[in-house]
């Protein structure tokens, strides 16, 4: 017979492994196709639009070039050749060209004077034509130009006679800048080639006009695939394809570049900038699958085992159950397997257990309704193991009545002892609530205390920190005072030397006083030759005069200052003295309040230590008491509790004769 274990095994891993396979591989091969043809319609169709912006732009020239040659004022005679400098000029920065030229139909420049009859864009214009030519080095400037030529029409007619090439030049980079704006992937890049396969734009100028990819092939042998990617590139082909450089894997999307004899735009990107996401997918496919199977073992060896292991135990455990073992359930199934068994073993001692079950149901009823003198009424069902159950209900039966007496007896005791607990617990109560009350007080006061403390022990802080600052404002006032007497000395010393000057003064004015006399002797001696001198001698006499009577009642007013100031230096000699003493009683008083304002901190501690300890005791005492007031109800309780255990146990009817063997 094949076990439940092996069934469930081989049809789970079957199913699971083979749906996991299937789904994983069409999942790889779906998610590898399409990866492949997003990425050629995404890049094909890059290319498409690069090469279109590149033929716009290009276009957009050839017809700046093509509306210049149509303007009459470049073919009229009469007209400067500044006015027409200044015209192209105009042209060539609203267009946001480099640079213009306007060559007469030999070539030759309107405005250098140089030759260029034998450019390929002179003789494709003056054909009729309007050429761009490919990307070369310039040789009067020797920079990269691509030149945009068009024929200059007479009288700005079109189609009419040429008189001349019109021709501009676009900003140098603008190719590799329109390749620089494609970015399609992390290592994705763009470049461009010419009908004989020379680069002519890129993302960098090293390239230009100086790779062939086609030439180094032949010594090349990696660039064979690329080779052969821009020889249809040149033949104007679209398309796409793959190749390896230097151990890289490459995509490559080309097209052709209209109105140009040849260009071509080609789209690169690395495969693994697009296949890395596409080998992630598969990996984690595979991984998935890889996983799937794995669970799928796991679940399915769970299940077997889960299934199986408890059948073959519950078997085993149904086998001894024949033999009198009740520790286990049993189920009850109908198979032909392991379960089988089961219900094989189970219909084999139902007859058996029902019996016991009845007798016990009917045994434990009557001990529930408080029939504890209950006998069996089929002690035979009562076989192997099963006798014990039997033995176990008599003893239980037998066990109940003996408790309950002592209970009863118990129950008596416990009333009368009840009653005594809740008289002393009321009384208990009442007190600690009287206790209580009086704490309650008690701690209010000294609330009220210490709130007084808090309040003087700010004041005293305040009174503390005014002192401090007073004491400071009498420190520096006698600083002041000091800088003061100091100030009256340097006056006095002023005033002295104010009064030497005076005497300086006076002494000029005494010497001034006699040349004014020498002055008029000699005035006099000179006759009517001197009189103006004279008069100027009498003049300088009377301002020494003057001088003379200022400079005394300056030395008057400065003597009077001088006694003032010296006045003043003893009035501040005794303020400074005074401030001294002042700092040291003020010095004695701070020192004083400090030592109020610390006994006052310290007493506040030792009232908030007392409060804090009155709060204790007053939670104790409310704790005794809330403990009394319950202990009173536990006890009346207690006391109504052992009455009805009284009438529960009168409920039951007890063996009279605890010996009985029934």
């Amino acid at each position: 017979m094949k076990s439940i274990r092996q069934k469930l095994l081989v049809c789970f891993l079957g199913l699971a492994g083979a749906a996991a396979l299937i789904c994983g591989a069409v999942g790889i091969a779906m998610s590898y196709s399409s990866s492949q043809s997003t990425l050629q319609q995404s890049m094909t169709t890059i290319a498409t639009l690069t090469s279109d912006r590149v033929s716009y732009q290009l276009q957009s020239y050839k017809n700046a070039a093509e509306a210049f040659g149509m303007v009459p004022k470049l073919s009229d005679p009469n007209a400067t050749v500044e006015d027409k400098k200044a015209l192209l000029d105009s042209w060539v920065e609203h267009y946001g060209m480099m640079r213009g030229n306007v060559l007469t139909s030999t070539g030759v420049s309107l405005f250098d004077g140089n030759s260029y009859a034998d450019r390929e864009y002179f003789q494709q214009a003056i054909q009729g034509n309007t050429y761009i030519s490919t990307p070369t080095i310039s040789k009067i400037t020797g920079e990269l130009s691509i030149m945009v030529a068009a024929p200059l029409w007479q009288d700005g007619i079109q189609d009419s006679k040429i008189v001349g090439v019109v021709y501009f030049v676009p900003k140098e980079t603008f190719l590799n800048d329109i390749m620089s704006t494609i970015h399609i992937s992390e290592h994705s890049g763009a470049h461009m080639v010419d009908k004989n396969g020379y680069t002519i734009a890129d993302t960098t100028m090293e390239t230009i006009t100086t790779q062939n990819i086609e030439q180094e092939a032949q010594s090349d042998s990696s660039l064979t695939d690329l080779a052969s990617m821009h020889a249809r590139m040149r033949q104007g082909q679209s398309g796409y394809g793959t190749y390896t450089i230097n151990g890289v894997s490459k995509y490559l999307a080309y097209a052709p570049v209209s109105g140009t004899d040849g260009w071509s735009v080609a789209v690169s990107a690395y495969t693994s900038d697009y296949m890395a996401t596409t080998i992630r997918n598969i990996i984690i496919i595979a991984i998935l699958v890889a996983v799937v199977i794995m669970v799928a073992v796991i679940i399915s060896v769970w299940i077997a085992n889960s299934l199986s292991k408890p059948i073959r135990m519950c078997v085993s455990r149904i086998q001894q159950l024949q033999e009198g073992d009740l520790s286990s359930p049993i189920p009850d199934l109908h198979r032909k397997d392991e379960i089988g068994l089961l219900n094989n073993a189970t219909r084999s001692i139902v007859s058996v257990l029902q019996g016991i079950i009845q007798d016990m149901d009917y045994l434990l009823d009557e001990m529930a309704k408080g029939n504890l003198n209950v006998r069996s009424r089929a002690p035979e069902q009562y076989v192997g193991d099963m006798y014990t159950v039997l033995t176990n209900l008599r003893k239980l039966a037998l066990g109940l009545s003996d408790t309950m007496s002592q209970i009863r007896a118990a129950a008596n005791q416990v009333s009368a002892g009840a009653e005594q607990v809740s008289s002393g617990a009321q009384a208990l109560a009442q007190g600690a609530t009287e206790q209580a009350s009086a704490v309650q007080e008690l701690s209010a006061t000294i609330s009220d205390i210490s709130n007084s403390a808090n309040i003087n022990t700010t004041a005293a802080k305040q009174a503390q920190e005014k002192a401090n600052l007073a004491g400071s404002q009498v420190i520096q006032s006698n600083e002041k005072m000091g800088q003061l007497k100091q100030a009256m000395a340097d006056i006095s010393k002023g005033q002295q030397e104010i009064g030497q000057i005076i005497e300086t003064i006076e002494n000029i004015a005494f010497q001034t006083n006699i040349l004014a006399l020498n002055a008029a002797v000699e005035a006099a001696r000179a006759g009517s030759a001197g009189k103006g001198f004279a008069v100027v001698a009498d003049e300088v006499r009377s301002l020494a005069s003057k001088s003379d009577q200022a400079a005394k009642q300056t030395k008057e007013m400065i003597e009077r200052s001088m006694r003032n100031v010296e006045r003043g230096g003893s009035l501040t000699d005794e303020v400074s003295a005074a401030l001294e003493q002042t700092v040291t009683y003020t010095e004695d008083a701070v020192n004083l309040m400090n030592q109020v304002a610390e006994n006052i901190v310290s007493d506040t501690d030792s009232i908030h230590q007392v409060s804090e300890g009155t709060d204790q005791i007053s939670s104790v005492v409310q704790t005794n008491s809330a403990t009394a007031e319950q202990s009173a109800a536990a006890s009346q309780e207690l006391s109504g509790q052992s009455l009805l255990l009284k009438e529960l146990v009168g409920r039951f009817t007890l063996r009279s004769d605890a010996n009985s063997g029934e």
